[in-house]
């Protein structure tokens, strides 16, 4: 994997530190992911920084990774590990065509953003080895989960991606009417659990599958 850091990057004092971690973390992915591809553009901007964490990221385009990394974080190990999680979560929508510009996946409604960043997640949980604070949904009741997911099915993805109605932040980051993070990455994240096991295969079989495939199984 060949990987090409924008040097004009807000945070491009990182590279110092990320460089060999992410060229590491890419190379492993790779082995699992095939499709990816075999050059990567890297912006390092700390836009989608996780606090709890260190550390975050979001796959930009087919081709460019926005990797976040706070180089004043205490615990330096506990934060490459969770952006390796964090490589392998973007490099599996880099796959599935989940991009935030020029996506290739296919979308029906909000729902289905849900599915694309459930499998991200579960794919990092399993192939990773991490724990995903935004993966954990087991706190919440089956009657929670169901709620969330019908309320997302309701909405667009146009209205999803409409920066001007704020249902992207509400739903993927914080809902400030009812205090809950990440409600639409542990809808996802539940409801590939369940499809993982209703169609007896690993999530990384579902790299190739649309959200619709996913759930019509």
């Amino acid at each position: 994997m060949e990987l090409t850091f924008f040097d004009d990057a807000p945070n491009y004092k990182a590279v110092e530190i990320v460089r060999e971690p992410l060229q590491t973390y890419f190379d492993e992915v790779g082995e699992l992911l095939p499709e990816l591809p075999r050059k990567l553009n890297i912006w390092l901007d700390n836009d989608g920084l996780v606090e709890e964490t260190g550390e975050g990221g979001f796959a930009y385009s087919p081709d460019i990774i926005n990797i976040a990394f706070d180089v004043d974080f205490e615990d330096t190990q506990a934060q490459l590990k969770a952006l390796r999680g964090t490589v392998f979560h973007e490099s599996y929508h880099l796959v599935q065509g989940h991009t935030s510009v020029e996506p290739k996946a296919e979308y029906r409604s909000m729902l289905d953003n849900a599915i694309y960043e459930g499998c991200a997640t579960v794919f990092e949980r399993v192939h990773a080895g991490v724990s995903p604070l935004w993966g954990e949904y087991k706190q919440h009741s089956q009657e929670e989960l169901e709620t969330w997911r019908d309320a997302m099915a309701t909405y667009s993805n146009e209205d999803y991606r409409d920066g001007k109605l704020g249902l992207w932040p509400k739903w993927a980051f914080y809902d400030k009417d009812d205090g809950q993070r990440w409600k639409l990455y542990k809808v996802g994240s539940w409801m590939v659990d369940e499809a993982v096991e209703r169609m007896r295969i690993g999530v990384l079989e579902m790299r190739n599958m649309s959200a619709e495939e996913i759930l019509s199984v």
